[in-house]
Formats: C-alpha cells, structure tokens, sequence
C-alpha cells in the first residue's frame, strides 16, 4: 500500500548544509595549509632574486593557495553560513600568505625588526628613556610593552616573537576586521568576504614587530567598538540648519547609515568602554608617530555620517597627539622642526613626488613597484564601483566610503621618510574593502550563485598573486640568514664598548642587542640615489680617524644597494675588493654572509 504521509525533511527542504560539505571544505583547507607549508620549505633562499619570492616558489605554493581561495570561496557559498569554517579558512590563508617569509628563512624579516628588538631590550636592561639617543624613545609605549612581555614570560631572546609576528599580528587583527566589516556592510558573506580580500591586498608589509602594527591593531579595535556600540547621531538632527542639512543629505545618500546594527549596553558598561576608547587613543599616541594622526580624519568621518555619537572623541583624538608632540616628545620636536614642517602643504612633494622616487632601481625592482602600484589602482577601482553600487542598491556604503578616503587628508603633512602614501593605504583598506566587495556580490542573504563565486575567486587569486610580487619583491634585502647573524654576532664580540661601527650600506640585522653600546653610522642609505657615485675607501677611513672603527658589509647590504640602486650595480664588491688592501684596513672575519674590517686610526695607528 502506498504511504500518503509527508515526506521527512532533509537537509535540502530544511535549507541546511549537509555535515559532510563542512568537513570536506575544512579538510581541503587544511591540506592547502600542509601543502603550502610544505613548498615553502623546499625554497632555496640563496636562489631569490631580484623579484623576490615569485621567482623561486614552486608550483606546489600556488596549488597551495588555489585550494585555500576556492575553499573560502565554496564555504562563503553555502547556504547556511558556518563561522568556524570560514574562520579556519581565513587562518589557512593568512598562514600561506603571510607566513612565506618566516617559514622560508626562519628569521625576523627587515632590519627594523632588529632595531626594535634591541630597543626594548634597552629600556627592560637599563630601566629608563633616553629621548636624546633615537626617535623611537619618544614614543616608548610599543617597547616598554614588549619589554614587560619579555620580562613576564622569560624569553629574554625576542627572536622568536619578531620571527612570527606577522602572522601572529594578522590573527589578532581578525575579530576587530571582522566586527568591523559587520558594521559597515548589510550581509554577513559581505562582511567576511571583505575580511578576506583585505589579507589578500594587505601587501604593505608594516605587520612585523613594531609601533605601526600595534597602532594599526589598537586602530581597527578602537574603530570596531565605536562602529559596534556608539554609533548614531553626536548631536540632536533637528537643533540647527547645519545638523538639518546634514542628516537630510546623509539621509538622501545612504538611508542605513544611522541604523546600521549597533548594540544597546547597560550604562555602566558603556562609561568603561568610553574609558577603554579613550586609553586606546593614548595607547596610540605613547607608541607611534603617524598612527594616532590617522584616527582624527577617520573619527571626524564617522561623526558627520552619523555614525559616532561620542562627539568629544575626535578632540580627545586632537590633544592626545599634539600634546604628546609638544611635551613627552619634545626633544624630538627640537631636533627635526625643520624636517618635519619644511614639506607642510607640498601636496606635490608628498604624492607624486614621494612616488616617483620609489620608481627606480634595477629593473625587477621597477617591476615590483608597477605591480604595487597595480594593485592599489585596482582596489581602489573596485571600491569606488562599489560606493556606486551601494548607492545604486540603497545598501550601506557612505560611512566605508567616508573612512576610506579620510586618511588621505594626511598627505599635505609630510612625506614621512616616503612611506606616506603606503601608510595610507593600508589605513584606508579596511574600509575600502567593504566598498570592494559590492561589485561582485548579490545582497542576497543565501549563497553566492555559480556565476558570482566564479567573479569572487577570480579577483581573489588576482590580488593574492599580485600580493606575492608586492609584498614579497624585495625579499632578497629585506630578509636575513644565519651567515649574516654569524657576522653581526663576531662583530659584537670583536669590537670594544663604545667603538664606532659602520655599515655600509643601511640594511644591517643588528642592534638587537648593545643598541646604546656603540656608535652606529652608515656610508648610504638603502634608497634610490639617481647617477649613485661608487663608494670611496676615504669616507670610512675619514670616520674612523680618530679612534678606529669597524666596517660591516653583509650579503643583505649588496642586495639592497642592487635593487634600489643606492650604488652603482656591483659597487660594494669592488669597494671590499679595494679597501682591503688599503693601508690601515685589515679584515677581521668573513663568511658567506658577510666581512667585518677594522680600520685604524690616529690613537690606535702603527
């Protein structure tokens, strides 16, 4: 007889995700993560050249990183969304992504990471700020924290944290990206996908160990919290013509902003959490120098789209950083006034200018720098679509679009030693992301079409393998060995307290340790120098004639000097070669990494 009765529900009728679709995209995810760990310790360092790891990563890598774009992509497809899963497929691809460097040569990347190791080392030994002795003790809260952590965990060597602080510093930026991104989108598959191409595009590479990342850690929380539980109006909408205006136009241009999702909390709670914003800030101030100046834009962009009612925070953002500048650092105010205010306004000089210098060096270098620029053009195209789109659609967009562009107020300040415009970058990028991310989906709440999870993953390998060119084109200078530690280390034991050192072109992974224990100099910095003249003998002999000294040339150094043309291409061995045999010169070690020469001269001459 046959059965009338309703049919029992299934995971199709019920518009769930069957439990073996999650464990296959989660073990697919992991096997990229194998896979992918595993090319990159077939890597040859030595092999890596001028256009950095692109060149010798092998094919294995980019199966690797297929596998976790399409399985992020196909877990952000499925009907039902499952955190965990995207979760794990985030970290999957912050690892292959972020963690090339680290893995491949198992040392700190960029010779900053040894400055600032040595600096908190420094304050933890000798208890005190010398303000006079670097501008990084200025602003010392960055480095008192590392040294506290350093004290209280016993692991007095930080080469293991610098080493891993990429990816360590990209998983903590997770939860505040992603609250963020909630906030500013309408769909949660907006929201992670717009995570997800932020770590894809996020080249820049200032997630090593120091101030900046930190800053920019404490900026996306502070952001995420106010978005998450201050958002709305600062001020009465009807009070004056002005707030009238204002909200109309708002209002006209983007109906959610003053209601996109915010969080009803006790009073009690939001007075801490204001306190908590408000040490953020001081946070910042106490730890870099360009950071805290970025908030202000951002802040008073949130405010004038209704979508921060704490109208006192942008003052407070205002004080803190000013403040700071006029008292706690002011010996460093004294000492580069005229540096810092001679380019005030040039918005040339700090835009075009600042760029173009960039634009030099050999020609992998210059094929590095196009792609950088490259893929800036294209995530900036892709957010100002999206603001159209998002007009377009009625979806949220204005307060993405007013934090995106915000920073960009900074440029008529200073070129900031020609980082300027990559800060910015990676300051707007958060929020230029969740623009990024309308064009190329629906706002449909349920998974993505065949279509547009094809447009998705399409764009998404783009950026990531333009993202390995940008972020990694000068490996060959800005990663280390352990021939070359070998060097600095014989250095240290070698020269006496107080000795004058020198590098010979600034790219050396030292100061770590005995940071104010020597004099340190430098014949050239590693920067484009247009027609460079070839390195003299006389202009380190000329600063070691009083006392001696000792010359450091390491295998970085050369590289550096190549790419960036700071010489003439195969100057510094024909500098070693000369100056070896030059009279006072002698050579007290050498390596594959690198020689050390110690110079005579008046009170220590024969």
């Amino acid at each position: 007889m046959q059965s009338t009765g309703a049919k029992p529900p299934t995971h199709r009728n019920l518009g769930l995700t069957p439990t073996w679709h999650v464990g296959a995209l989660a073990a697919t995810a992991a096997a990229a993560l194998v896979l992918g760990v595993w090319s990159m310790t077939q890597v040859d360092p030595h092999r890596i050249g001028g256009a950095g790891l692109i060149e010798v990563l092998p094919p294995a890598y980019f199966v690797a990183l297929a596998l976790s774009l399409a399985g992020f992509v196909a877990s952000l497809s499925l009907r039902r969304l499952v955190p965990a899963l995207l979760t794990w497929q985030l970290l999957v691809t912050v690892v292959i992504l972020a963690g090339a460097d680290t893995i491949i040569h198992g040392l700190p990347r960029l010779e900053a990471s040894y400055r600032h190791m040595g600096i908190a080392d420094n304050i933890a030994q000798s208890g005190q700020l010398n303000p006079a002795l670097d501008a990084y003790f200025n602003w010392p809260g960055f480095f008192n924290l590392l040294g506290m952590l350093s004290g209280a965990t016993g692991a007095k060597d930080l080469m293991g944290i610098a080493t891993w602080a990429p990816v360590g510093i990209n998983i903590l930026m997770l939860a505040p990206l992603l609250a963020l991104a909630r906030r500013l989108t309408a769909n949660p598959r907006h929201a992670w996908a717009a995570v997800w191409i932020f770590y894809l595009s996020s080249w820049i590479g200032q997630d090593y160990l120091s101030p900046q990342a930190y800053s920019f850690l404490l900026l996306l929380t502070l952001v995420a919290c106010l978005l998450s539980v201050f958002g709305g109006w600062a001020w009465p909408t009807e009070r004056t013509r002005f707030t009238r205006g204002l909200a109309r136009t708002v209002s006209k241009l983007d109906g959610a902003v003053p209601r996109q999702g915010v969080m009803e909390l006790p009073r009690g709670d939001t007075a801490v959490l204001v306190v908590v914003c408000a040490l953020i800030l001081l946070a910042m101030t106490a730890s870099h120098q360009l950071s805290p100046f970025a908030v202000i834009p951002i802040l008073g962009a949130l405010l004038l789209t209704g979508r921060l009612r704490l109208r006192f925070l942008p003052v407070v953002a205002v004080i803190l950083p000013v403040g700071w500048l006029l008292f706690a650092a002011s010996t460093f105010l004294q000492g580069h006034f005229g540096q810092m205010f001679s380019s005030l306004g040039d918005i040339g000089a700090n835009s075009v200018g600042a760029l173009t210098t960039r634009v030099s060096g050999s020609d992998a270098h210059v094929f590095v720098v196009y792609t950088r620029m490259a893929e800036v053009a294209l995530v900036w195209i892709l957010a100002a679509v999206g603001a159209f789109v998002g007009y377009r659609r009625k979806a949220p967009w204005l307060a993405a679009a007013a934090g995106a562009v915000a920073p960009l107020v900074l440029i008529p300040l200073q070129p900031y030693g020609g980082e300027l415009l990559l800060r910015l970058y990676l300051f707007s990028l958060p929020f230029a992301v969740c623009l990024a991310v309308l064009p190329l989906m629906s706002d449909k709440t349920a998974g993505l079409s065949l279509r547009r999870a094809l447009g998705l993953l399409l764009m998404g390998a783009v950026l990531a393998t333009a993202t390995v060119v940008s972020r990694y084109g000068n490996d060959a200078m800005e990663s280390f060995n352990d021939d070359e530690i070998a060097v600095v280390n014989r250095l240290y034991s070698t020269a006496p307290t107080g000795a004058v050192l020198i590098e010979a072109v600034r790219n050396t992974p030292w100061r770590f340790q005995h940071y104010a224990d020597y004099d340190y100099r430098a014949l050239v910095a590693a920067e484009p120098i247009p027609n460079a003249p070839p390195l003299s003998c006389d202009a380190a002999t000329q600063i070691a004639r009083k006392a001696g000294a000792y010359l450091i040339i390491t295998e970085s150094q050369q590289e550096a000097a190549e790419l960036r043309g700071s010489t003439p291409a195969g100057d510094l061995q024909r500098f070693i070669a000369t100056c070896a045999s030059s009279p006072g010169w002698t050579k007290v070690y050498e390596n594959a990494g690198g020689v050390i020469f110690h110079i005579e001269g008046v009170s220590n001459g024969k």
